[in-house]
């Protein structure tokens, strides 16, 4: 198949050809062996949840939680150590939410970014919002097998998802491989709190989460010795966390 010309350098030259394809603009990567258990289960959830993602948050949870959403999200990415021009690459990338909130002082259409995700629902969500408004490439992989080259991007993180990630420790090492020497990395979700409040009570994903638990301990353990400036933030009135942390 033909490899779209943008997303050409920063693929990795190992890749699997089977696993290739591509589906009205958006590459696809997807390894079989991380599309089962916990995976295939929350991109099934998502895939269902795309159409109306954004609404939900954008009116529903205004409603319940008003600017404090935003403000969190604001928060987040200004622990990301952004620069005009960097090559960008979002894991879990969802509808692509947080690109509302890269920091004024930075030219977010000067950004080279690249989106990754499970659900390929959300992808075409953010796709049909974004693509219009920045350079935005979009990749259906799971996180324990990017199809990136190493040391390439400047900006990496995750926003969403590794609570339950099938494979949480390759998902970072997957996510430190592709990053440049130097760059701070950062993984965010929610708490365990939060989901107990929210996704086990909300009706249209309390089924999937009725049994959800996780333990941050095994996230912050996952996140190899070899890193420096560990930190892990607690934002959002600890609804959320935010692990950041840097390669050698």
């Amino acid at each position: 198949m033909q490899i779209p010309q943008n997303l050409a350098p920063c693929l990795r030259d190992n890749l699997n050809p089977a696993f290739l394809a591509e589906k009205h603009g958006i590459l696809e990567y997807l390894n079989p062996e991380y599309l089962s258990g916990d995976n295939d289960k929350y991109r099934k959830l998502y895939d269902r949840l795309a159409p109306l993602y954004d609404f939900g948050e954008r009116w529903i949870g205004f409603l319940k939680y008003g600017n404090t959403v935003a403000k969190m999200r604001r928060e987040m990415m200004q622990l990301l150590e952004w620069q005009n021009g960097a090559k960008v690459l979002y894991v879990s990338i969802g509808t692509g939410k947080d690109f509302n909130y890269i920091p004024a002082n930075v030219d977010a259409k000067s950004l080279q970014l690249v989106g990754a995700d499970i659900s390929l629902g959300m992808l075409r969500r953010a796709q049909k919002v974004w693509s219009r408004k920045l350079e935005l490439s979009l990749v259906h992989c799971a996180a324990e097998d990017l199809p990136f080259a190493d040391n390439y991007f400047d900006i990496v993180f995750h926003v969403g998802g590794i609570n339950f990630f099938s494979d949480k420790a390759r998902a970072i090492a997957e996510m430190l491989r592709v990053a440049k020497p130097g760059t701070r990395l950062m993984i965010a979700d929610e708490t365990q709190d939060f989901i107990e409040s929210q996704y086990q009570k909300n009706a249209l994903t309390k089924k999937a989460y009725a049994d959800a638990q996780f333990d941050l301990a095994e996230i912050e353990n996952a996140i190899p010795d070899s890193t420096r400036e560990r930190q892990t933030h607690f934002l959002w009135d600890n609804r959320f966390y935010a692990m950041t942390f840097r390669k050698a």
